[in-house]
This record gives structure tokens, sequence and C-alpha cells, in this order.
């Protein structure tokens, strides 16, 4: 069961892998009872299968009743013990718990360096992690070196390709964005992709290290190379997920923006027909549903089709309002972008009076969440 479990976790089956996890800890825990050290290991596959699942609401609190437990039961510097601590750094890293992660980080690597030596692989992540910490803490100076020392001494000890030495690549380049030193992540955040994709998308966090090279070409308004990604990406969830999920039609969603990014009008009409129709079937009432209605009239606007682009505008723009409340904080240039369309749709037209209207309303919304400006 546990090796099944983590080949759908190896291959991005996500909810079949938790779904077994949590059969194999409750018969753990009712077979050996909750302290055997196969209970524990239990605890903290299940708490990864919600981790990869970013549900860490569930993962963090199952980690941390497994370190407690591993320090009662094992001891403070066994292996498994010094293994969750680092698992659970990073958890707390990532849920934005930076003094927590920071502490155990530290803690992490000083116990793992004693015993296990320098290049075992517990202490390499270790020496990751705490880099982390300190880059979450903004203190770069500390952090970076110790991204660069764990990506050095594990391509040593790996090999370029190994799975865990793309994770490390990752962890660098990331490490880089955040130092603001985009020009060295994006080498990285390409090689990293490249490795997964030559082990045909088949690694345990690609979900998170081909988006984040995406997001990287993204953020350098390379959206040529961002594309490449995303066209490769979307035929990779098509298959996992399926071709009517909701995180097929999420990355259609995102290929369709950078499509429209690139003033690719034509090609993103396509892209975002297959999505508005998937999400119109699967999830009709929700905020990303009528943004796709706007970015499908932002597709047609752009060849000139007035008359097909203006229901999809105003419907996008008027479903996108009803939800305000429901648009979370990463997206909440979306409502003034569904307007500076609008707007665009009535210049172009030569509708002065629809015009003034929409810039009013355009204007209660801050200038800086206004879209770029955009050719003609």
């Amino acid at each position: 069961m546990t090796n099944l479990a983590t080949a759908y976790l190896g291959t991005g089956k996500l909810d079949k892998a938790q779904l077994i996890y949590e059969q194999i800890f409750q018969a753990r825990q009712a077979k050996l009872g909750p302290d055997h050290p196969d209970t524990l290991a239990s605890m903290n596959m299940l708490a990864a299968a919600y981790q990869s699942a970013d549900k860490l609401e569930k993962a963090i609190p199952l980690y941390e009743q497994t370190l407690q437990k591993m320090q009662a039961k094992l001891g403070p510097d066994h292996p498994n013990t010094l293994m969750t601590m680092n698992i659970l750094a990073a958890a707390y890293l990532v849920e934005d718990q930076i003094p927590k992660g920071l502490r155990l980080s530290e803690e992490s690597l000083r116990l793992t360096r004693a015993k296990l030596g320098p290049d075992h692989p517990s202490t390499l992540t270790s020496i990751d992690i705490l880099g982390m910490a300190y880059l979450a803490a903004g203190d770069f100076q500390r952090g970076l070196p110790l991204c660069e020392e764990a990506l050095k001494l594990t391509t040593a000890k790996f090999g370029a390709d190994h799975p865990t030495t793309l994770n490390k690549i990752d962890d660098l380049a990331d490490a880089y964005r955040e130092a603001g030193k985009l020009d060295l992540a994006l080498p990285l955040f390409e090689r990293a992709a490249i490795g997964i994709e030559k082990r045909q998308f088949k690694h345990e966090h690609a979900q998170h290290i081909i988006p984040n090279t995406i997001r990287a070409y993204e953020a350098a308004t390379l959206h040529d190379k961002a594309e490449v990604w995303r066209r490769k990406w979307l035929a990779e969830v098509k298959q996992r997920s399926g071709a009517e999920s909701p995180a097929y039609a999420s990355e259609l969603a995102g290929l369709g923006l950078n499509l429209l990014q690139q003033k690719k009008w034509t090609d993103a009409e396509p892209v975002l027909r297959e999505c508005l129709t998937i999400r119109e079937k699967r999830q009709p009432d929700i905020w990303n549903t009528f943004n796709t209605q706007s970015m499908l009239g932002e597709a047609l606007l752009g060849q000139k089709k007035y008359a097909d682009a203006e229901p999809l505008l105003l419907k996008g723009y008027e479903g996108l309002k009803q939800r305000e409340k429901t648009i979370p904080s990463q997206g909440n240039t979306r409502i003034p972008e569904a307007l500076g369309r609008l707007i665009e749709l009535y210049t172009a037209t030569n509708k002065p009076d629809d015009v003034k209207r929409w810039q009013t309303v355009r204007a209660k919304y801050p200038a800086e969440a206004a879209p770029p400006p955009r050719e003609k």
C-alpha cells in the first residue's frame, strides 16, 4: 500500500495517494499503536501527501505531532527525527511562520551535522532549508551562500540530473529570485525544468518546479519562453487530471493570459474558449469563470470583433463585481483589468459616453492596479 501511494504521489495523483496514506495510518495506529516507528512514519507520509496537495493546514499539525512523538520515542537526534525537523521547518517557511522555521532549521542543521556528517542527504537538506529560512527573514548575506553550498554538495553527491539535485537547483533559483537576482535565477529554473522534462514530468515536485519556472520567465517579461513551458505543462496536467478538470482549466487560463500579454489574440481565443467551456460546466458560479469571460472578450477585442467581445466583457465584469469579496488578494487586479477592457472597447467603437461612464467606475480602484498600456 505504501509503495502504491508513493507511486501515486510521484506521478501527481494526489487524491489517490492521500486516500491510501490515510488508510495506512489508520491501520498502523490500530495494529501497532500510536507511537510505533512505522505508525510515526505513516504520519509523516500522510502529512507529506497533504502538503503536496497544498493542504498545509492539515500537514503542519500532523508534522508537529510526529516530531513530538519521535523526539520522545526515538530521541532528538535519531535520523527519522531529524528528517521530520527538516520537513516541518520547510513547511513553516511555506506558511510564512518565519521565526518558527528559522529556529527549527538552525537546530536541525546543528544536530544533523553532528549526528550524520557534512554530506549526508539530511545534512544537505538542512543546509538548504536554513538558507531559505534566512532568505525568508530577509538575511540574504547568510542565506544565499548556504543555498549555493547545498546545491554544490548535492550535485557532487548525486549527480546533475538526480531528483534531489533538481530540487536544490529550484531552491537556489528561488533564493536568487527572492534576492532580486533574476538574471541568476532564470538559467537555474530552466535547468530544473529541463531535468523534470527529461524524467517525463514524473518528479514529486514537478507541480511546483515547472510553475516556478513559468512565473520567473513572466516576471522577467519573457512571455515567449514562459509560453513554451506553459504548453508543455498544460499537456501534462491534461493527462494527469483530465480534459474537463478544474486543474486543466486553470492551466488553460494561465496560457490564455500569457498569449494576451503577447498580443497573440487569435492564438488566445481557442484556448480561452476551451477554458470557459470547462469552467461554465464545472464551476459556473466562481469568480474565475467570469474572469475567463472577460479575457476571452479581450482576445476578440484584439481581433476587432467588437460585437462578439461586448457581451463577454460586460458579463465578465458584472460577474467579477458580484463576487468581488471572494477574489483573493493576488487577484486584486482582475476587476480593474476587466474595466480597462470595457474602456478600450468603447474607445475603439467611438462611444464617448460609455467610455466616460466606465472610466468613472475605474477611477474607484487604485491607479497602480491598472493593466499596462496595450497597442491598438
